[in-house]
C-alpha cells in the first residue's frame, strides 16, 4: 500500500514538473504591427495583414496597428504610441523598420522588436530573413519553360530583390539562349505604372510570360495579365485565384512566419539577432502550379523543391548565394 501512495506521488510530482517545464515562458497579451504602406496591396501587406489576424486568434491577444508609417520620425512615434499600449512584441513589415527599431530598443527594453529583412543591433531586436531566392530560382524556371517567344519580362521594385536574382538565374538554367526584360519602379509603394510597363513589354519586345515582383505594381499588373490572357508568375501570395495564367507563385508565407515568431516568445526561446528562414521551414513555397504548364515539368518542380529542402542545392547542383542584399533601396 505504501509502495503504490509513494509511486502515486512521484508519478503527481512528475506531472507537476512537466507542465510547469512545458507551459509558455511570456504570456503574449499585446502585440503591435506597423506597415510601412497599405494593408490592402494584395501582396505584401495582405500577408502580413493575415498573419496579425492569426495570432490575434489563436493567442486572444489585444493588437494594435498603424498602416503608411515610412519615415524614421513616424516610426520612431509609432514606437512611443506602442508603448504607451503596453506592447511586447511589436513586429515591422519591411526593412524600412531596422534602423529606426535598433535607434529607440535601449530605451523600450520591455518591447520585443521583429523586423522582416535589415540588421540587429539590440539584444531586443530579431531580423527574419524570409529567403526567397531558390524560390525565385524555380519561378524562373516555370518562365522560361512556359515562354514560347523566348521573351520573358520582370516589372519588380528593386533589382537586388533575392526573389528576383533567383528568377533570372533560373530561367537561364531552364533556357540559356532565353532574353530577360527588366523594369524596377525603385518603389514598394503603389505606382500606376505596372499595367503600362506590362503593355510595352508584351507589344513592343514580344514578351510573353510576366513576373510582377513588387508590392505597388502587382496587383494592376496581375488583374491586366487576367484580362488579357497573359501567362504570369505569381508573387508572395499563392496568386492562382487569378486564373490558371498563373503558371505558379513565388509565395513568402508571411502569416506563418508572424505565428513562428510568437511561438518563440511565449516559449521564452524569441532572442535579438537573426533569423534565417526560408523553404527548409516551410516558410516559402511555390503555391499552386497551372494546368497549363505538362504534368511532366510540373512533377520536375515538385522534385527540384523537395531536393533543395532536403539538400540546400538547386536544380543546377550549386547553393544559393551565400550572400546577396534583400530588398536594399538602391
Amino acid at each position: 500500500m505504501k509502495k503504490i501512495s509513494l509511486l502515486l506521488i512521484l508519478v503527481a510530482v512528475l506531472l507537476v514538473a512537466i507542465f510547469m517545464f512545458s507551459r509558455p515562458q511570456h504570456r503574449l497579451a499585446t502585440i503591435g504591427f506597423l506597415f510601412p504602406d497599405s494593408m490592402y496591396d494584395q501582396t505584401w501587406g495582405t500577408e502580413g495583414y493575415k498573419g496579425m489576424l492569426e495570432i490575434a486568434q489563436s493567442y486572444d491577444t489585444a493588437f494594435f496597428y498603424e498602416q503608411n508609417i515610412n519615415t524614421s520620425e513616424e516610426i520612431k512615434t509609432a514606437v512611443k504610441r506602442m508603448a504607451d499600449r503596453n506592447v511586447q512584441v511589436l513586429y515591422g513589415q519591411g526593412m524600412e523598420f531596422s534602423d529606426a527599431f535598433n535607434e529607440v530598443a535601449a530605451k523600450y527594453p520591455h518591447i520585443h522588436f521583429v523586423v522582416f529583412n535589415g540588421e540587429s543591433k539590440a539584444d531586443n531586436v530579431t531580423i527574419v530573413n524570409l529567403d526567397a531566392y531558390a524560390m525565385g530560382y524555380l519561378g524562373g524556371m516555370a518562365a522560361a519553360h512556359q515562354s514560347r517567344t523566348g521573351h520573358i519580362g520582370v516589372i519588380g521594385s528593386f533589382k537586388t530583390q533575392p526573389e528576383i536574382e533567383g528568377f533570372k538565374d533560373g530561367a537561364r538554367y531552364e533556357n540559356k539562349a532565353i532574353k530577360l526584360h527588366e523594369y524596377y519602379v525603385k518603389t514598394f509603394s503603389y505606382d500606376s505604372r505596372g499595367t503600362d510597363i506590362a503593355e510595352d513589354f508584351i507589344k513592343k519586345k514580344n514578351v510573353d510570360v510576366l513576373f510582377p515582383a513588387g508590392d505597388g505594381i502587382n496587383a494592376d499588373i496581375m488583374s491586366y495579365a487576367r484580362d488579357n490572357n497573359i501567362n504570369v508568375i505569381g508573387f508572395i501570395s499563392d496568386q492562382s485565384n487569378y486564373g490558371p495564367q498563373v503558371l505558379m507563385s513565388v509565395q513568402v508565407k508571411i502569416p506563418a512566419a508572424y505565428m513562428k515568431v510568437a511561438e518563440l516568445y511565449e516559449e521564452g526561446r524569441l532572442q535579438g539577432g537573426q533569423l534565417d528562414w526560408g523553404i527548409r521551414e516551410d516558410l516559402v513555397g511555390m503555391g499552386k502550379l497551372s494546368k497549363r504548364m505538362d504534368a511532366q515539368f510540373s512533377q520536375q518542380l515538385k522534385k527540384e523543391l523537395a531536393h533543395y529542402k532536403e539538400t540546400n542545392l538547386l536544380p543546377g547542383g550549386q547553393e544559393p548565394p551565400a550572400e546577396h542584399d534583400a530588398y536594399h533601396q538602391d
